[in-house]
């Protein structure tokens, strides 16, 4: 069995050796399951995305294998959200990015940004002045490195629409052949994709203001889009449980402010959770922002943020 090896000396070591890439048709590779998706609907009729993470991976501690690695040498274009999603992923695309398009949802044009201590925290894109020097992050009390923004930015609809031009504008520079296809795409996403964001609205309007908690801070797009009365979550890194007296906190706040439901994520231990509801009304639903569970292709980013919407409002409803 082979180990995963780091990143950058593996990626480094596979593009040894290969000339200026001549492809007519290049591959294109798109990190996590929702951005492939967004993809997947602009390329539909004329090629098929290579997804690298798959949903069952949490991009935040997904590790290059050297399969993975292939993909990427393999790739003329690639989408990713950006480092603060899928950390390891930062010094394999700058190598990546002599021979191939890479392209950073993050930062990409008409993109709205949160920070992760505020909600209002908006920027736009390129207009937006960073609150971070590059290569600044921010360390929680676990010190454990964010960026100053969320990165969950395909939460919101209204992002998926930007990245959906983005891809749109991308590939039709990479592939010129092919840009009426992916324009016509493009716009029929875009339109579906505001009709989902009415949608999702009607779904949460009788429960908007009823008050929950989540594992960790994953959903802020979606919460400040549909303007959801979400509590702290329960842990500001992930991959670190919250200690005793944390959950003594979090089991005192569920009583006096009434939270009615705590939401996990099916890639982190539900067990904290179930300690904390213990002995209170409170219930326990699962929300995958990831979308692990849904097959994948131009439907799943619909799927996914209809899902979250039906699972919030069932929960909060009853």
């Amino acid at each position: 069995m082979r180990n995963p090896l780091t990143a950058a000396p593996i990626l480094a070591g596979l593009l040894a050796g290969f000339a200026t890439p001549a492809w007519a048709e290049p591959s294109v590779v798109a990190t996590i399951k929702p951005l492939h998706s967004l993809v997947a609907a602009v390329m539909k009729g004329v090629a098929e995305p290579t997804l690298l993470i798959p949903g069952t991976t949490s991009p935040h501690t997904f590790t290059l294998k050297p399969s993975d690695a292939r993909k990427l040498e393999e790739a003329g274009v690639v989408f990713w959200i950006g480092p603060d999603l899928e950390t390891a992923l930062e010094h394999p695309l700058e190598t990546l990015a002599a021979k191939a398009t890479v392209e950073t949802m993050m930062t990409a044009p008409g993109i709205t940004r949160r920070g992760f201590a505020d909600g209002d925290d908006h920027d736009h894109g390129h207009d937006a002045e960073d609150k971070e020097e590059d290569g600044h992050k921010e360390a929680d009390e676990h010190g454990h490195n964010h960026g100053a923004h969320d990165p969950h930015i395909w939460l919101d609809p209204s992002n998926a629409g930007a990245m959906v031009s983005v891809i749109a504008s991308t590939l039709s520079a990479a592939m010129p052949a092919h840009a009426d296809t992916f324009a016509a795409n493009a716009a029929e996403t875009i339109a579906a994709l505001s009709r989902l964001d009415e949608e999702v609205t009607a779904t949460l309007e009788p429960v908007w203001f009823k008050p929950y908690l989540t594992f960790h801070d994953s959903l802020g797009h979606f919460e400040a889009r549909y303007g959801l009365a979400k509590g702290e979550a329960i842990s500001v890194n992930p991959e670190i449980k919250p200690g005793a007296k944390r959950i003594a906190e979090l089991r005192e706040e569920i009583e006096e402010d009434g939270f009615v439901c705590v939401f996990i994520e099916p890639q982190f231990d539900p067990s904290i959770a179930e300690v904390i509801v213990e002995g209170s009304d409170a219930k326990i639903a699962t929300l995958d922002p990831l979308g692990s569970a849904l097959e994948d292709g131009p439907g799943m980013y619909p799927a996914l943020i209809r899902g979250i919407a039906r699972t919030l409002h069932d929960c909060l409803a009853d």
